[in-house]
C-alpha cells in the first residue's frame, strides 16, 4: 500500500508523545504509506519532527492552507472545532475519530462510551488511559510503548551526586501545580536518608519556582528550568533515578524515554486517564470529594493540591527506588497505584491495601465490559480484573450500581457491540467475580 496517513494532534506535546502507539499501529496497517503528523503547537511540531514514525510534518494555523490531499485515512484525536472542519474538508478513503455530520460533532461509539463514563459525578469510574483509546482507533490495533528517539548522555547531570531525582516544579495549569514547599519537603526527607541531589525541571516562565525551591531546600539542587531544549530536557529525563511531577508533559516524556515516574494527581487530573503510560510508574491520586474537576474550574481553595502529601509521596518514590518493599495502608482520600501492562493496554494495580468498595468494583467490571467496544474482537476476561482486585482489602458483599451500568449501556448505538452485549459481559463479569449488581 502507497498513499499518505494524516494523524491531526492539535493539543500539546504530551498529547503527541501519548498518540506514538497509534502512528505505531497505523504504520503497521497501512505498510508502506507515509504517515504525515499535523499540528499547531511549537512543541508538537519539533517532537514530531524529531520521530522515526513521522515521515512528514504540517504545521496548521487558522489561516494557513489546509493539508492537500488526498488521504487514505485521516485520524482525527480532537474534538477541537478547527479539527474537525480541517478533517471534514479533506479527500480521504478512511476516517477515524470523531466527525462533522450536518454541522454536529458525531463521535465514535467508543467515544460515546467513555464520555459517558466522564459525566459529572462519574468521572471517577473512568480506567481507559487515552493512550489505549487512541490507539484502539486504528484497525487491528494493538498496545505499543511510548516511542522516543534515543537520547544520548545528559552531561548537565555529570556534577550530581548520588540519586538523581526530577522535580517538574511547574504546570500551565495552576490546579495540577504541587505546592513548591511539598516538593522541598519531599526532597528533603529523601535526603535525610542518603545522598539526594534534586534536578530541577521546568520552563523559563517557572524559574521563579525553582529559585523558591532552593531557597527552601538545605542541599545543593542541579537547576536546569529554562536552560534545556526538548532534546537536552529528554536526556536529562533518561538519566534520572526518578521523575516526580504533576500531570504535564515532561511527565509523558519521562516515560516514554524509560525513566521511572511517580506521578501526582489532582484537581481536574486523573491518573486512570492520562497518568504515565507503560509497566512500573506510581500514579499518586488525590480523592478530593469535589474531583476530579473540570480543567477550568474556578476553584481558589488549595485542598486538592495539598492533598498529595509529602510523607506519602516519599513512601512511594522510597518504594520505586527499591528502598522499601511495600506500603503501609493509606489514609482515606489517598490512592497509589502501581501501572501495569496486559494485552490490551494500560492496567492499574492498587497499592496500600485500600478497602474495596462497590464503586471501585463498578469501574473495574465496566472498563473490562468496555474494552470489546474499543477493540472489536477483544473479549472481557474475569483473569484482568482478579488481577486488578488483589491489591485491595476485601471483606464484605460488594454490590454494584445497576443504573450506571444501564445508562452506560445506552450509550452503545451497536450494531458490532450493543448495550445488550455490555451488559451481558458484565453480569458474566459479577458473577464469576461473585459481585451482585443491584437492580434498577
Amino acid at each position: 500500500m502507497s498513499g499518505r496517513v494524516l494523524i491531526i494532534q492539535m493539543a500539546k506535546l504530551g498529547d503527541f508523545i501519548q498518540s506514538t502507539p497509534l502512528l505505531a499501529n497505523a504504520r503497521r496497517h497501512f505498510p508502506g504509506a507515509e504517515i504525515v503528523l499535523a499540528g499547531e503547537q511549537p512543541a508538537v511540531l519539533e517532537a514530531a519532527a524529531l520521530s522515526p514514525l513521522v515521515d512528514e510534518v504540517l504545521a496548521l494555523s487558522e489561516t494557513g492552507p489546509p493539508p492537500a490531499g488526498p488521504f487514505e485515512a485521516v485520524f482525527t484525536l480532537n474534538s477541537h472545532p478547527r479539527a474537525l472542519a480541517l478533517a471534514d474538508g479533506l479527500r480521504a478513503k478512511r476516517r477515524y475519530g470523531p466527525r462533522l455530520e450536518g454541522g454536529q460533532t458525531r463521535f465514535t461509539p467508543a467515544q460515546n462510551f467513555i464520555m459517558a463514563l466522564m459525566r459529572t459525578g462519574r468521572r471517577d469510574l473512568g480506567r481507559f488511559n487515552l493512550v489505549d483509546v487512541w490507539t484502539s482507533l486504528c484497525p487491528g490495533a494493538r498496545p505499543e510503548a511510548l516511542l522516543w528517539p534515543g537520547s544520548g548522555a545528559s552531561p548537565a547531570l555529570n556534577e550530581a551526586v548520588g540519586l538523581k531525582i526530577g522535580l517538574q516544579l511547574g504546570s500551565k495549569n495552576h490546579l495540577r501545580r504541587w505546592p513548591v514547599e511539598h516538593f522541598a519537603d519531599l526532597a528533603g526527607q529523601l535526603a535525610g536518608e542518603e545522598p539526594v541531589t534534586p534536578i530541577l525541571l521546568g520552563s523559563e516562565p517557572e524559574k521563579a519556582l525553582g529559585a523558591r525551591f532552593e531557597k527552601l531546600f538545605p542541599g545543593p539542587a542541579l537547576n536546569l528550568m529554562g536552560r534545556t531544549s526538548l532534546e537536552e530536557l529528554a536526556a536529562a529525563l533518561a538519566g534520572l533515578d526518578l521523575l516526580v511531577t504533576a500531570d504535564t508533559g515532561t511527565m509523558h516524556l519521562a516515560a516514554a524515554v524509560g525513566t521511572p515516574v511517580l506521578a501526582l494527581f489532582f484537581g481536574p487530573a486523573f491518573g486512570p486517564e492520562t497518568g504515565p503510560y507503560g509497566a512500573d510508574h506510581l500514579i499518586y491520586q488525590a480523592q478530593a470529594g469535589c474531583a476530579p474537576c473540570r480543567e477550568n474550574a474556578e476553584c481558589r481553595r488549595r485542598q486538592c493540591r495539598e492533598m498529595p502529601l509529602p510523607a506519602i509521596a516519599a513512601q512511594a518514590a522510597r518504594l520505586r527506588l527499591g528502598r522499601a518493599e511495600d506500603l503501609p495502608p493509606l489514609p482515606s482520600g489517598h490512592r497509589i497505584w502501581r501501572t501495569a501492562r496486559d494485552g490490551f493496554g494500560q492496567s492499574l494495580l492498587a497499592l496500600g491495601r485500600p478497602e474495596l468498595t462497590g464503586r471501585e468494583a463498578l469501574a473495574l467490571i465496566a472498563a473490562e465490559a468496555g474494552r470489546p467496544l474499543l477493540r472489536p474482537g477483544e473479549a472481557a476476561e474475569p483473569a484482568r480484573v482478579m488481577a486488578a482486585l488483589a491489591g485491595f482489602e476485601a471483606g464484605r458483599s460488594i454490590s454494584i450500581d445497576g443504573s450506571i451500568l444501564q445508562s452506560l449501556a445506552a450509550a452503545l448505538p451497536g450494531p458490532e457491540y450493543d448495550g445488550a452485549a455490555f451488559l451481558a459481559a458484565a453480569d458474566s463479569l459479577a458473577a464469576n467475580l461473585g459481585f451482585k449488581i443491584a437492580p434498577t
